[in-house]
């Protein structure tokens, strides 16, 4: 392909609008979400600022770690909205009547529009798998500084599933220190569900050199039989190690998965590998492909529509809302998907990708036959 003087102008004015939008959301997200954080903020202002930090500049860091995370989430409708805005003002000073006139065809004149999503969607591949796994941990210890009275500390801790079929559950999890506290290990027989027995620790502490769990204050063993005398409380020695298979760097992972912004193909790889009985890790790791590409499949499907709505009206509106329409059936009919795909009762890749094969069909149709 040939690069033009036109392609230029196209390639200026969609990249200068895309920007506007994506500001511009990203402005609305920070002033509505800056009302509930200040107030947060304020509550542990003296408990953030004895811990040796500026409370404004933990503010600041928290919205500069989230917002990578939202523009990740908002690309695909700001591209599309992006895309319509620009067109309508290429028609409203003549441009588009101009080009189209002198024989460029309408696809040719969406090229620019086309490669700078293909750019994008490169970045999101690139971002998540670089810059994402720091950046969610160091936005959830920002979340924690503001939103909770002890942030080294997580409360809110779920049952853990271990591969050896053990299930684990704790009152407390310290990230920093890899320690979990009043941790119960569980063992159910597989075929009947009957419990076998349970390991009760105050802490259980990560040994990187072992690759273990140390029971650095002992603990006890708890036998599903407890008619024996003196069986019903077995003494744990301090410095044994926990039968539990799975790392410090899962657990965090497996923890932290309902509140972190975001994570790496290869922590959900990770995860689905502990859990291959849980259809939800599969749906998440493909949803890794399908939510970037998503800003491909919006935009074919808006372009047309955008294109013959910017060469009937001067104005931005009606293209925009084409767009934002077509957005709202494409993140529908993935949300359905994939919530059907977590139920169990579908094939979980084949309903992630359908959505974007669907709808990625008819706008690869729709954006072939824009000049017929």
């Amino acid at each position: 392909m040939i690069f033009r003087r036109h392609d230029r102008y196209v390639l200026r004015a969609f990249a200068s609008t895309l920007f506007a939008v994506i500001t511009f959301f990203s402005v609305i997200i920070v002033v509505l979400d800056s009302a509930e954080r200040v107030r947060r903020l304020t509550r542990y202002w003296d408990r953030i600022v004895d811990s040796g930090h500026h409370p404004l500049a933990v503010l600041a860091e928290y919205y500069a770690t989230l917002l990578p995370f939202v523009w990740i989430r908002l690309m695909p409708f700001c591209v599309a909205v992006a895309a319509a805005f620009c067109l309508a003002r290429l028609h409203r000073h003549n441009e588009l009547t101009s080009l189209l006139t002198c024989g460029v065809s309408m696809r040719r004149t969406t090229w620019p529009i086309l490669g700078i999503a293909c750019l994008a969607v490169s970045g999101v591949f690139v971002l998540q798998e670089s810059v994402v796994p720091e950046l969610s941990r160091r936005h959830l210890h920002l979340w924690r500084m503001i939103s909770r009275s002890t942030p080294e500390r997580i409360t809110d801790v779920p049952h853990f599933h271990d591969r050896r079929g053990g299930r684990l559950s704790m009152e407390s999890y310290d990230p920093f220190d890899q320690t979990m506290h009043a941790a119960m290990v569980t063992f159910y027989e597989p075929a009947s569900g009957d419990l076998v027995e349970q390991y009760w620790y105050p802490e259980l502490q990560w040994q990187g050199e072992g690759q273990q769990w140390i029971a650095t204050h002992g603990g006890r063993r708890i036998p599903a039989d407890r008619r024996a005398p003196g069986r019903d409380r077995e003494p744990i020695d301090a410095g044994s190690a926990a039968p539990l298979d799975g790392s410090a760097a899962l657990l965090e992972i497996a923890l932290t998965a309902r509140m972190s912004p975001g994570l790496s193909l290869e922590q959900i790889e990770t995860l689905e590998r502990a859990n291959p009985q849980n259809p939800g890790f599969t749906v998440l790791k493909h949803e890794m492909y399908t939510l970037p590409l998503g800003v491909l499949v919006l935009l074919l499907l808006s372009l047309p529509f955008s294109f013959r709505v910017a060469q009937r009206s001067k104005s931005a509106i009606p293209g925009m809302l084409a767009s934002g329409l077509l957005g709202g059936l494409f993140v529908g009919a993935q949300f359905l998907a994939a919530s059907m795909a977590r139920a169990g009762d579908w094939n979980p890749i084949a309903m992630t990708w359908m959505p974007t094969v669907l709808f990625g069909s008819v706008g690869l149709s729709l954006f072939l036959t824009m000049d017929d």
